[in-house]
């Protein structure tokens, strides 16, 4: 049986005139359907480029990308299927709240006006305000619940949080869980803060540099690694093994980040040596995965 991919990258390459340094470095991917995956990766790490090169605003230099088996750039029906979203989009800011449902509901087939209206209610958005008027927050939500009311079949999210507050990001994420439950489909996700969109995400990709560090189910990332702290001579004498994949030796104490899971045979033997050993949350993984060295560069500030 075939597995169920909604978006496939094949041999992806993105270089940018005037940069030596490709945007997108051969990228293999191919993502499941009807999962909410979280597209992490720190600034300049390929994100937005991946997702313009999904919505066919990019052509790439080298390979191709399929969504739901067409090229956005050359299959204008796919527009109706996928919608590309961002807390700042290239709205008109004379343009009312309402004029803006307006071109949402023009554009999407299966946009749900309804839902839209209720749900802007629900985060105190004026319909009449201008998008001139609102703050970034206001106008994150208006972007956000737009493109969670079209509905499409695929769904892409670039940073839609920026300016929410934290009171509003958490309804936010309970609206998208919730929608998601009630129209299964594909949301990828990009943000900053993992550690609070952790709770909705089914999958996680994690890039650097325009690399492919993993593809993984949340629950295979949150085993991924684990982290070894204790005396400094002690967890000197453990970090020279080949599992280990960082470590730091600052002041305010040592540690370092082993590969496995907490009761791997690296971590039982770092317990049996009186070390203390514990999980690693998805959003250091993300850290300690990309760190370009094992010492902490910190350090050099107060020598």
């Amino acid at each position: 049986m075939m597995e169920d991919y909604i978006i496939a990258a094949e041999d992806l390459l993105l270089k940018y005139r005037r940069k030596d340094k490709a945007a997108l470095n051969h990228l293999n991917l191919k993502l499941h359907a009807n999962q909410i995956i979280g597209l992490i990766g720190a600034n300049g790490s390929g994100k937005t480029t991946f997702f313009k090169l999904c919505n066919g605003a990019l052509e790439p230099t080298e390979g191709e990308i399929k969504i739901l088996g067409g090229n956005a750039s050359r299959d204008i029906r796919l527009k109706e299927e996928m919608i590309y979203s961002m807390h700042a989009l290239p709205v008109g800011k004379s343009m009312r709240v309402k004029q803006v449902l307006k071109c949402y509901n023009i554009m999407y087939p299966r946009f749900d006006l309804e839902f839209a209206v209720k749900s802007l209610g629900i985060f105190g958005i004026p319909l009449k305000k201008t998008i001139g008027s609102l703050s970034q927050g206001m106008e994150s939500a208006v972007h956000f619940m737009c493109a969670i009311a079209a509905r499409t079949k695929v769904t892409l999210l670039d940073e839609p949080f920026i300016g929410i507050d934290i009171e509003k990001r958490k309804i936010a994420y309970e609206i998208l869980l919730r929608d998601y439950m009630e129209h299964p489909r594909t949301f990828v996700i990009s943000s900053h803060n993992l550690a609070e969109l952790e709770s909705v995400l089914s999958e996680m990709v994690l890039i650097h540099e325009g690399n492919l560090i993993f593809y993984e189910e949340m629950d295979s990332v949150r085993e991924m690694l684990f982290r070894v702290d204790g005396d400094k001579d002690k967890v000197q004498g453990f970090k020279n093994r080949e599992e280990i994949c960082y470590s730091s030796d600052g002041e305010l104490g040592s540690f370092c980040i082993g590969r496995g899971k907490v009761n791997c045979r690296l971590a039982m033997q770092a317990r049996q040596e009186g070390l203390q050993v514990s999980p690693v949350p998805p959003e250091d993984v993300c850290v300690y995965l990309t760190s370009e060295g094992k010492e902490d560069a910190l350090e050099c500030l107060w020598k």
